[in-house]
């Protein structure tokens, strides 16, 4: 509830493929999805791959998406933080190398 996203309706993905053309397929699926269903999509990476996922969303979703990052959820140093794909752009982004993070897209 944290993100601000639809929680009445969501889906939980586990993780996406770690090939980069798979993955950057899955997003455009996803995202999709998302716009369709008015649902959000939730999903993992490992966290030694956590800044190729955002990389990847940032540059393969369209602008107007909604991205949550949750990370470190729990610990003192806990990060949850909602903003466009625009916005996340325009902003420095977090370190997520090695840390427990929940990405999460409402198209």
């Amino acid at each position: 509830m944290a993100s601000g996203l639809n929680g009445q309706h969501f889906t939980f993905l586990g993780y996406l493929p770690s090939d980069k053309t798979s993955r950057i397929q899955a997003l455009k699926r996803i995202e999709k999805d998302s716009k369709i269903q008015h649902e959000t999509q939730i999903f993992i990476e490992t966290p030694y791959r956590n800044t190729h996922m955002l990389e990847d969303i940032l540059a393969s979703c369209n602008l107007t998406t909604q991205l949550c990052i949750a990370c470190n959820i729990s610990l003192p140093d806990e990060y949850i933080m909602t903003k466009s794909i625009q916005t996340w752009k325009q902003t420095t982004l977090p370190d997520l190398h090695k840390k427990p993070t929940v990405f999460l897209l409402l198209s």
